[in-house]
Parts: structure tokens; sequence; C-alpha cells
């Protein structure tokens, strides 16, 4: 870092790095595949609970991280409405 008199803030002499490779979040992989489910099966995991009535993707697979991958779902449900 470099220190200017007079400069509240210290400055870094080195530029922006490069953009950094994307990585399949698992949860956001998990979203897309229960997307597909009726907006009616979402809002029943949700009301039921993750725990009790786990949303399921097709091909029978149940996410990880269900309540995340339920949220994730329901985003992409309505912004696609």
């Amino acid at each position: 870092m470099n220190f200017t008199e007079g400069d509240p803030m210290p400055r870094t002499t080195t530029g922006p790095t490069g953009p950094t490779p994307a990585t399949a979040d698992p949860t956001i992989t998990a979203a897309h595949a229960l997307a597909s489910l009726p907006w009616e099966e979402l809002v029943t995991s949700a009301l039921l609970g993750t725990d009790r009535r786990p949303p399921t993707a097709p091909g029978g697979a149940v996410p990880a991280d269900g309540p995340a991958a339920l949220l994730g779902a329901a985003a992409l449900h309505t912004v696609r409405r």
C-alpha cells in the first residue's frame, strides 16, 4: 500500500484482478432442478417444512440443502411469472 501525504485513505498500486472462474454452487443447481416443480408443490413443502415434506426434483433427487434450494426455486418461479 502506498500512503500519500494528506490522503486519509491508503491506495493500492496493483490493478484489479481478472474475473474469477464461475463455479457451480450446489444450492443454485438444486434450485434450478426444483424450479420445474409446480408452484403448489413448493408451497406445500414450505408450509409443512422441508423435514416433513422435502422438495424432490424430477428423478427423485432430494437436495442436500433443502430449505435453501426451496427458497431458490420459489424465487425462480416468481421471476418467471
